[in-house]
């Protein structure tokens, strides 16, 4: 009955997030190996693809408006360790400050992803198999071209999560490794001359399909001034 409501609890939150959002890899492994505390060996490199939107309040050309950021990014990432992934990721933004829209630019990314606890729940209970904590923060560097002036910024994100995963082994209707249900603050910060960011922090929750040992899907929704919606696919090689 367990895996049952989970399977159709994922069922529904792929439904509603069928739509493009703001995300940062999450780096986070099934495998328990993989943890700061754990057991097993890690794979070395990871990829893959995330897409996002994300709406803060910020003060441009001193008035207090919405900078509204769309992004597609591809990442690549290094397992320093079993738990550390250092990766590096660009592609194309859109951003828009109240009424005024920018043609898309590119944007640079690099950051750290930390896998700190992996501890199995022996009770027998709804999402009961493991609890982790996740942790990761990135710093990129993007632009955008309003009134015909440049304007550029460096940005950073830090987060920390809890996950609570289920296996699914044995469930008839559906097939993937495991499901994970995640919910964690995140901060992002702006750094320029010509933006100021009015609030820093927001929450950001989600789910996570194992489709293998290798494949994993990250759904989720981030909220800082307003509610969007993340999604990517990671590989694990």
């Amino acid at each position: 009955m367990k895996k049952t409501s989970l399977t159709i609890l994922a069922f529904a939150f792929i439904a509603v997030c069928l739509t493009s959002a703001h995300a940062i890899p999450t780096g986070k492994s099934n495998e328990s190996g993989d943890y700061l505390s754990g057991t097993g060996l890690s794979d070395r490199l990871s990829a893959g693809i995330y897409t996002g939107s994300i709406e803060r309040e910020v003060e441009y050309l001193n008035t207090l408006t919405v900078l509204e950021s769309q992004q597609t990014m591809l990442y690549l990432g290094l397992d320093l360790t079993r738990w550390l992934t250092l990766f590096v990721s660009g592609g194309l933004a859109d951003h828009q400050v109240g009424l005024l829209e920018s043609e898309s630019t590119q944007k640079a990314e690099a950051g750290i992803l930390l896998n700190l606890i992996d501890h199995d729940i022996l009770d027998s209970s709804f999402f009961e198999d493991k609890l982790r904590l996740n942790a990761g923060a990135s710093w990129g560097y993007t632009e955008a071209e309003w009134l015909g002036s440049e304007v550029r910024w460096q940005e950073g994100t830090a987060f920390i999560t809890v996950s609570i995963v289920n296996d699914t082994t044995g469930n008839k209707i559906f097939n993937p490794n495991s499901v994970a249900v995640y919910v964690g603050p995140f901060y992002n910060y702006i750094d320029s001359d010509d933006i100021r960011l009015e609030d820093d922090f927001g929450f950001m929750a989600g789910i996570e399909v194992f489709m293998t040992d290798h494949i994993t899907l990250d759904l989720g929704l981030r909220h800082m001034d307003a509610m969007t919606y993340e999604g990517g696919v990671h590989i694990r090689f």
